[in-house]
């Protein structure tokens, strides 16, 4: 690709010179020069075509780096899971207070995420300063996890499974029937 771009703004470059060079006297034997828009539009290639070489050498020479993506902090994440208990113990402390914001609602604005943000930097260091936690995190977020998680829902049930045979004769059985519920719609 690099080198049909390149064999490309070589041959423009050479035409757009020779055309420059020998115009007067291509003037006098090929006819008419052409057109100033078509010269213009084929100064225009030239240009990019070089400009895409260039790029393509700089780019092979340096490498390509991606961008990386800011990712949210683990953190935050992590200890998201003992808002609950926190909850209960904040609202026990402070006699219920105002009522707190839902999770899992939109913002909307910039000033309403800073609140959030802010709201949760508090949160944030009541779990950090927490007893529980201090002493042994990992053991802390399980429990609270146990704690305020719906119990697993049984595996279904598997019923036993049909022997083949009995399989096929109901499911003739039901043709059976759907042909007889369409020639009686027929005869009405």
């Amino acid at each position: 690709m690099v080198k049909r771009a390149k064999l490309a703004a070589k041959k423009a470059r050479k035409l757009l010179e020779g055309e420059r060079v020998a115009a007067p006297a291509a003037a006098a034997q090929e006819g008419p020069a052409p057109p100033m828009h078509i010269q213009r539009k084929l100064t225009r290639k030239v240009k990019f075509l070089e400009r895409v070489a260039a790029t393509k050498l700089s780019a092979s020479k340096g490498g390509v780096t991606k961008k990386k993506k800011k990712r949210p902090s683990v953190a935050l994440t992590d200890l998201a899971s003992l808002t609950a208990s926190l909850n209960e113990a904040a609202a026990g402390l402070e006699g219920g207070g105002p009522q707190r914001r839902q999770f899992g609602r939109s913002v909307g604005t910039q000033r309403g995420r800073e609140r959030v943000a802010a709201v949760e930097m508090q949160r944030l260091q009541q779990v950090l300063q927490h007893p529980q936690f201090v002493a042994n995190p990992l053991a802390a977020v399980t429990s609270h996890l146990a704690a305020t998680l719906p119990a697993a829902p049984p595996p279904p049930s598997t019923q036993a499974a049909k022997d083949p045979a009995q399989l096929r004769r109901e499911k003739k059985k039901r043709r059976k029937e759907r042909a007889a519920a369409g020639r009686a719609m027929a005869d009405d």
